[in-house]
């Protein structure tokens, strides 16, 4: 994938959101100009890299979740790019994005409002200074599996679901992370990197 209009008839987008997603990506050029969102030598690659990647996490939000928190979004990735979804696809989600990073904060929360959302809250903050659960927890190229779930399960609320990315070291890192944690975990093959596997998690409880 390689322009705008693949990524957009890959993932059915609408007109509408295809155009929000042709102002994020010239936002994202703009502010790459003279902020390090990204790494730059990936820009050429977004499109498959970075919103295919995203975009493919969509059929993984359960029906009728109200919340969701992506943890460490960046440019946001996959948080922003989800929220672009949403806002016609599941109108009663809200998603918070959360970077402690206060240019990376401050381009998604103007970004999401170039883009016309109502539905996104961005917090420049660490996830740990959270006090509340959510329907869904995300996050992509935070951190290795133990130390995420670290962050993640005490913003999960019960009956909640974590969905989390994850690269080649998929499996030595759940293997790591099962020594402290129980949960339920579904592998799903991504679609955009043969060797990367999307983590589907639910019920996470610390081993007694």
């Amino acid at each position: 994938m390689n322009d705008l209009s693949t990524v957009a008839s890959a993932y059915g987008l609408s007109p509408a959101e295809a155009e929000r997603l042709k102002i994020y990506d010239a936002q994202l050029l703009q502010a790459s100009s003279h902020t390090n969102l990204i790494a730059r030598s990936t820009l050429p690659q977004r499109f498959g890299r970075h919103y295919a990647d995203s975009f493919q996490l969509w059929e993984h939000v359960p029906n009728g979740a109200s919340t969701l928190l992506d943890i460490g979004s960046g440019a946001g990735f996959p948080g922003l790019l989800l929220a672009l979804l949403a806002e016609d696809r599941m109108p009663g989600l809200h998603l918070t994005l959360c970077d402690s990073v206060g240019k990376k904060a401050a381009f998604l929360a103007s970004t999401a409002q170039e883009m016309g959302l109502s539905n996104v809250t961005v917090t420049a903050q660490r996830a740990e200074a959270l006090d509340r659960r959510f329907d869904i927890v995300s996050a992509r190229a935070v951190t290795a599996l133990p130390r995420l779930l670290d962050l993640a399960v005490p913003r999960v609320a019960p009956n909640g679901h974590l969905i989390l990315p994850k690269g080649r070291n998929s499996e030595e890192e759940l293997a790591e992370a099962r020594k402290r944690w129980t949960m339920n975990a579904k592998r799903v093959q991504s679609h955009t990197d043969p060797e990367a596997t999307i983590l589907l998690l639910s019920n996470p409880e610390p081993r007694r």
